[in-house]
Order: structure tokens, then sequence, then C-alpha cells
């Protein structure tokens, strides 16, 4: 690959000139500076001292010349004449803690020294130690330069080791990030147990599942009523037609339509760093996109004869955190776009048409069957404008279901492009669409056992169901819902892929693949969720209404008992048909509340578990599994063992410690209350004491601490000694190493957080109480709007309703509930800490020359546009970072190769093994 390696050797060559640039400058600004100190400790008295202190100051920052302090003789000088070497500027304006101001009075005071007495010698001895002060701080600012260029080298020096590596998952069930690092490519043993099982799944075929037994069954689903014949018939119509449409074309992209679809394959992880490089040259390029558009047309156009070739497509598996591999597809970079293409077009189309049959009549309502009778009183007592479920958290259940749960996979829009599973995509955030499932599980439970006393929940997902789903599942359910043949043969032939194995060398066997689908291609997501959908539907129809949620095939069904043993026998007959099986180490009931007291034997048995948490039935919650993470902290021990650079090490522990450990912890939210909070911050402490317990030097004065660790190394590897908390947490555009800190999000959300879960049912309960004696008051008063009397058997007027009958529907009725639901649901914004007035002082200096501001960044001079993370964190630290450097920025940007540093962490990053 010699192209992976052309980005490093480019980055190396321009770090070293710039950096041989700056250490002409560090010399010269070296120089100078003890040229000013010698003439000032050569000087006749203070005020001399002073001044001369002042120009040279002066001249290093760039000011201009000020001429209150000149005799009359020499203001006729020409500043021309006044030029030479030693004016020439070597630091930028505003470099230090004097700012131009603070120059250009102390240049007045000093001429007022000449003749005002009140100027006294310790002014002057102040204004002295602030300059000679100041001079300090701009040479600290060029050998913190010099120790910066030294990481972003020890950085470069390593990138050649392996090659450009593949993404890494940031959850047990991933969200990925991009960045870069450098480690051994040694296989382990469970990567050879994992390929050995992929194998025998991919390349044999599932002789149990037939297109017959599959069509029945899909017959008896969604032929089985009037209304689910005539969805299904618009649904085939729609499709089909879509389908020969889009056959017939004749021109389908254009460098317009190409630039969305590129950048939809650019958000997958499918493609090599080299290939990404190629496609984002190509993007830039009209003339080069319209080539590239002209002959994905042709293409297109003899789709009939498309094939993959005889030479095999390069495969190789990729570590994820969780200790699981996955296999991924290395195809030609114009067979990535053209499928890519096909893939976003025709899963727009799908999820439109789904959806469609999701809003009609053939898919049964969560709503309550409320009995005719009570509607009616309901009406008569409280006015015609009641409405059923107008104001109920059953209606929030619908459409959080349609918005957030129902064919998550599929992307709503060309533009939008692809959505993975795995990705922590721009548009829908699939780590927090996660989240919300978990938050939304222990709202459910929080509701439930507080208006029918239990709360029943099953969880699973599918093993393996990537590389073990049958073609012919595959192929049978598109045919059922009316894909034109021509697509058929097409899907079938993109299936049914020659596969050999990078690990393998250049003798690798080629395989054909039998069962399964490719990752992270948007058509396999149009395949796996077509055959999913089934399983929603036939959920939906064997409990009446029942909400199945489910993200790619992870599912969970929850409400009573009796339900969720529907839910669950209609999803074992739907896994038989489609050839499908059950892991059972994700699968999983728990009861709560009365629930506890049965034992059914329909439902399974495990634990429900999502990523570090498990689902503890007697506390109602979820709680940390301090086992796993033990597990965990041994790995990441290992993973920042093999770091080769500190920036490299920095991205390890940003990856693991910052976001792995923290996603798996789950997003607070008000559902969890503060515990939650409390639990994860708990552990994020013992992980970091474990971590380091026993390579600290066991002094006292030495904390136990990320930042003391890297102290250690740094003070090693460069002798740089005594830097500042503030250095390893600032962003590197002011000189620091930009490590995250996870304490304090998770801290900022607890301060948001003022009343407990179940305060917050306490009080819609009492709400309703309160509306319930305003309606009341309003019926004895008004009496009703109907135009008939409501009378008992005895023939009188009926009295209001109960409060008991007024409340017995909650769920559709109670608007208070329904507020309380939305705000247990809800994630806790970040607490955004004041600007104090020592740091806002110190953030004037982050503005550039003429006081332009710079530009808006993680902290910079504009406090509105700084995140409460960032606002945080620079107030926590700054006094030490202006104590230590003189200002909020340890170095100015143009002395750092701050734009190699920005292209090294957008590469991938690469985990041991």
């Amino acid at each position: 690959m010699a192209s992976a390696g052309a980005l490093p050797q480019t980055l190396k060559s321009i770090t070293a000139t710039k950096i041989k640039e700056l250490s002409k400058q560090r010399v010269l600004f070296g120089k100078r500076k003890a040229d000013i100190l010698a003439a000032a400790n050569a000087a006749p008295d203070l005020r001399t001292r002073a001044r001369i202190l002042l120009d040279g100051l002066s001249r290093l920052k760039g000011y201009p010349k000020d001429s209150l302090d000149k005799d009359d003789l020499d203001l006729d000088v020409n500043s021309s004449d006044e030029g030479s070497d030693d004016d020439v500027e070597i630091t930028s304006p505003g470099m230090g803690q004097l700012y131009q101001a603070d120059h250009t009075n102390i240049r007045r005071f000093i001429v007022q020294g000449r003749y005002d007495q009140s100027i006294s010698e310790s002014a002057l001895k102040d204004w002295i130690a602030r300059l000679e002060k100041d001079l300090r701080f701009l040479e600290l600012k060029h050998e913190h330069a010099s120790f910066y260029s030294k990481l972003v080298t020890e950085w470069l020096s390593h990138l050649d080791d392996v090659k450009p590596a593949p993404a890494i998952d940031q959850t047990d069930d991933a969200a990925s990030t991009k960045s870069d690092a450098g480690f051994e490519n040694v296989g382990r043993r469970e990567m050879h147990e994992q390929r050995a099982q992929w194998e025998s799944l991919v390349f044999t075929s599932d002789n149990q599942v037939t297109e017959d037994s599959i069509n029945a069954y899909l017959d008896d689903l969604f032929k089985k009523t009037k209304l689910s014949r005539q969805a299904l018939k618009e649904l085939r119509e729609s499709v089909q037609k879509f389908g020969t449409d889009l056959a017939t074309k004749g021109e389908w992209l254009d460098v317009d339509e190409l630039q969305w679809v590129s950048k939809a394959l650019m958000k997958s992880d499918l493609l090599s760093s080299e290939k990404t490089t190629i496609l984002k040259e190509f993007m830039r390029n009209k003339e080069v996109l319209q080539e590239v558009a002209d002959v994905l047309n042709m293409r297109l156009a003899s789709l009939d004869s498309w094939s993959w070739g005889s030479d095999g497509i390069p495969v190789e598996m990729r570590r994820q955190l969780n200790g699981k591999y996955r296999v991924f597809m290395d195809e030609d970079l114009l067979d990535s776009l053209l499928l890519q293409y096909l893939g976003t077009t025709w899963a727009c189309q799908l999820r439109l048409v789904f959806k469609l049959y999701f809003s009609s009549r053939a898919w049964d309502s969560v709503l309550e069957s409320i009995p005719k009778e009570d509607i009616e009183r309901r009406k008569y007592f409280l006015g015609k404008g009641t409405n059923v479920g107008a104001a109920g958290i059953n209606q929030v259940r619908m459409r959080n279901y349609g918005d957030k749960y129902f064919l998550s996979q599929l992307p709503i829009n060309n533009r939008e492009g692809a959505r993975s599973y795995d990705d922590n995509a721009e548009v829908k955030n699939a780590l927090d669409t996660k989240h919300s499932l978990l938050h939304l599980l222990i709202t459910e439970s929080l509701v439930q056992k507080d208006k029918h006393g239990e709360f029943t929940a099953i969880r699973s997902d599918y093993q393996w169901f990537g590389p073990s789903l049958p073609h012919v599942t595959v192929l049978t359910v598109l045919k059922y819902f009316g894909i034109p043949e021509l697509w058929l043969n097409f899907f079938k032939v993109f299936l049914e892929a020659p596969l050999k194995f990078v690990q393998d060398g250049p003798t690798a066997s080629t395989q054909i693949r039998k069962r399964g689908v490719p990752m992270s291609h948007t058509l396999s997501d149009v395949f796996g969720e077509s055959v999913l959908f089934c399983m929603d539907y036939a959920v939906n129809q064997s409990t009446k209404g029942g909400i199945l949620y489910r993200l790619h095939d992870d599912f969970w069904f929850w409400g009573a008992e009796e339900t969720c043993e529907k839910a669950w026998e209609a999803m074992t007959h739907y896994a038989k048909i489609m050839g499908l099986q059950f892991n059972e180490e994700k699968t999983g009931t728990v009861r709560m509340g009365k629930a506890q007291e049965k034992r059914s034997s329909v439902l399974p048995s495990g634990e429900i578990r999502w990523g570090f948490l498990v689902l503890d039935a007697e506390q109602g919650r979820f709680v940390i599994d301090q086992a796993q993470v033990d597990h965990h902290i041994e790995e990441l021990d290992r993973q920042l063992s093999s770091c080769k650079s500190v920036f490299t090490w920095v991205q390890a522990w940003n990856g693991y410690f910052g976001r792995f450990f923290t996603n798996n912890f789950a997003k607070p939210a008000m559902c969890f209350g503060r515990d939650h909070i409390d639990m994860a911050v708990s552990t994020l402490s013992r992980i970091e004491r474990t971590l380091f317990s026993k390579t600290s030097d066991k002094k006292p004065e030495n904390g136990v601490s990320v930042t003391n660790y890297l102290r250690s190394v740094i003070a090693e590897r460069f002798d740089i000694h005594d830097l500042p908390e503030g250095f390893f947490y600032y962003p590197v555009e002011l000189g620091g190493l930009g490590l995250l800190n996870p304490y304090i999000r998770l801290l900022a959300m607890r301060e948001n957080i003022k009343q407990t879960p179940q305060r917050l049912l306490q009080k819609a309960a009492l709400h309703d109480e309160s509306t319930y004696q305003l309606d009341k008051e309003r019926f004895e008063k008004q009496g009703s709007d109907s135009l008939k009397t409501w009378k008992d058997k005895n023939g009188k007027p009926v009295p209001f309703m109960s409060l008991e009958e007024y409340t017995l529907y909650p769920e559709t009725y109670s608007i208070n509930l329904q507020q309380a639901y939305q705000q247990l649901i809800e994630v806790p914004e970040e607490k955004s800490l004041p600007a104090t007035a020592s740091f806002t002082k110190s953030q004037n200096g982050l503005k550039g020359p003429k006081g332009k501001a710079a530009k808006p960044g993680a902290i910079s001079a504009n406090w509105a546009k700084m995140t409460p993370y960032w606002r945080w964190v620079a107030e926590l630290y700054h006094d030490e970072m202006v104590r230590t450097y003189g200002s909020l920025a340890a170095v100015n940007r143009e002395f750092m190769p701050l734009g190699v540093v920005k292209t090294l962490q957008e590469r991938r990053f690469r985990w041991q093994g």
C-alpha cells in the first residue's frame, strides 16, 4: 500500500520544515532576550532600565513605536532609518501577559516620572518586575512550542509501524470515532475463533429455510384481514412501480447526486484511509466527478450484467472494543459508490412504503380499548371537547416509536445518506437512540409499577444476524413485497460475493458467500430492515397493538406478563421460519413489582444487559457490572501500554476512558435520578485509581491520576517538568493535549436533576386530583354541555364522577402523567458555569492582532460560543495556566504544527489485536 504511507511522509516533511523555521525563531528570540537583559542590567537608573525593557518587549511583540518619550530632534528621524534586523517580528502581537494598553500606559508613566515625584521608586520596581516576568512568559511560549513540536514528531515517527487502521466501537453495541494510532497487528485467539465461526456461517447455505414456508407465513401475517390485504396491495404496487422506473431511468447520476453519494459512503466504516483520501480528491474536482458519474451511469445502464469479478473481494477482520471482530469488504471504489447510490435509493423508498403501512389501519394501535359508556360519561361530565388519547402517554409512545425506532436503520432521504447502527452520525445519533431506549424502559417501569403494580420486560437479539441471514429469506421477503425480477437478480449477485481474507496473504483462497450480508453496506440495511419489518408487524398483531422497540436486530418488549408472553411466542415462531437464532447471551427477562411472583415457562431466562449495565429487578434500575468493568480495565491497560507516543496515548485514553466507558454506563436521564450519575463517576474514579496505582511512585504529594502519570512519562522522555493540569485538558489550539474529562459532563448534568423520579410521578397524581376538583366544581356550577341529562335508575341526575373513575385511564387521558412521562425520559442539560472576572480578563488575551477575535473553538474569546464542558474546563484550570504561561494559551497557534495535529486526529484509530 504505497499510498497508505504517502500521507505520513507528507506530514513529516511539513512538520520538519515548520520545526526548522520555528527553531530559527527561537534562536533569534534567545539572542534578542539576552541583548535586552544585558542593556537593562547596564542601565544607570531604574527609569532607564524600565524603558529599555519596555522598548525591547514592544519590538518583540510587534507593537507600533510610540514617539511619546522621544526628544524633539529625534522626531524628525524617518522610521525607515531606525529599522534594522533587530526589528524583525519574532512573536505575534498580544503574546505575553501585558497587552498593548499596558505597554502604552507604562511608557506614559515613565515619561511622567521624569518630572512628577509621585512616580515612586517602588512603582518603577513593580513595572520592571512585570516586564521581566512578561519576557520570561515569551520565553516559556517558545520553549513550549519546541516541546510541542517534539510531541508531534514522536507521533509521526510511529505512523509507519502499521498500515492505516479501521474504526473502533465506542459502545458495547458500538458508536465509532475517527482517530489514529499505531499498534501491533497481531491477531488474538478470539479473532481466530470468531473467524472460524463466521466462515462456518457465511460459506454454507441454510437448507432448513424454504421459500414456500416463508411465503405461507407471510400470507398468514399480511393477508389476515381486508385492511391488511389492502395495505399490502398498495405497498406492492408502489414498490413494483418504483423498481421499474428506477431500472429504466436512463440518466441516474449527475455531479450533484454524486456529492451526496460520496458523503454517505464516507459516513460508513467501509472505505480504507487511502480510498477515503482519493474520494475526497474526487469531490474537490467537478471535472473528475463528472468522469466518475459517467462511468457509474454506464455500469447502471448494464446492471443486469454487473458482477464482482472472479478475483475475489479482499476482506479483513477489525477488532471492536467489546472484544468482537467484524469482517469488512474492501471492494473497488467505483463499485462502492454504485452500491451506495442504489442502497440509499432503495432504503429511502422502502422506508416510505413501510411507514405508510405502519400508518394504515392494518397496524394495530397502542391505544387502550375503552368501553363506549365510559367515553360517553367523560364527555357528559367533562365536555364534548374530551377526545380519547388527545393528551395521554399512549400518543407519546406511538410518536416516539414512529420517529425514533421504527426502521431506524433506513434514512429518511438521500441527503441524509447512510444510517449506521455503529455510527455517531450527523443526522441521526445512533448512540443517543440506544440510550433513549434505556431511558424509555426505566420510565415505563416506573409508570407501570405505579399504575398497575407490576412490570415485565424482555430483551434479545439474533445470534450472528448479519453473517447468518439466509439469502433465501432475504430474496423471498423482497419478492413478496413486490421487488421486480431485475432487482432480485442484481441483489442475488451482490449477496453472493467472492471473498478472500487479506490476513491470509497473496495465496489466500477465494470463496463464494452463501449466507449473510456485508458489513457497512446500505443495501445490507435494506435487506435486514425489510426482513425484520415482518417481525415488528407480527408482534404488533399478536399483542393487539404492542410495540416491539427495535434497533437493527436488538429488540426489547415490555408490559404486562401475559402480553410479553404473546410477543415472545410471535418472535420465536418468526425466527424459526426465517432461519434465525436468538443470542442467548443477550436474551433475558426481568420482572418488577407483583410480576416478580410470576415465573412464566414461555419467557426466556437470563438477565437484561446493555453495555456495562444490568437491570436490577429489586432496585428497579440499571446498575454497573463491576466485574465486567474490571475486565476492561485490564484491556485498557493493555491498549495504553502499546501506545508509542504521548498523542497516541491520549487518543487511546479519550476513546476508551473518555467515551467507551461513559457511553456504556449510558447517558444520564431524569428517570435514572442522581444515583446513576453517582454510580458512574464513582466507577470512573475507581478505574483511574486501579489503572495508575501500580505505576504511581507512591509519593504522598503525587496523587494517583492520569495527569500525574503523563507528567512522569513526559519528564522521562522530554525532560519537561511541572506541567499545569490545564496543559493536559486544554485543547490543542491553545497548546494543550486535549485530554477528555468525563467527570465534568456527568457532574454538570447532575446539578440539573432536582427531583427524584418517584417525586415527579407523585406530583402528577397530585395535579390530577387538583384538576379533578376544578372539573367537579365547574360541573356542579354549570352542569353538562350535553343536550340530555344523564340520570340514574331512579331518574335522578347522576352526581359528578368519582376520583377513581376520573383517573381510571391515566395513560389515555392524564395530561399531568404525560408531562411527567416526558420529563422522565429527558436527558438533563449540562449546567453551565458563570464566567469569573479573572477568567474574562485572561480570555481577552485570546484575541488576535488589531483586536480581531480568534475563531470560536473549544476555549475561545467568545464565551457565548463555548459549550458548557469547555466553560467548566476553562474556568477550572485557567488560574494555573495563566500563572505558568502568562495567558490561557501555552503557545500561540503559529508556533505549532497545528494543521498536522488536526490531520492526524482525523485518522481512524487502531486498537491492538
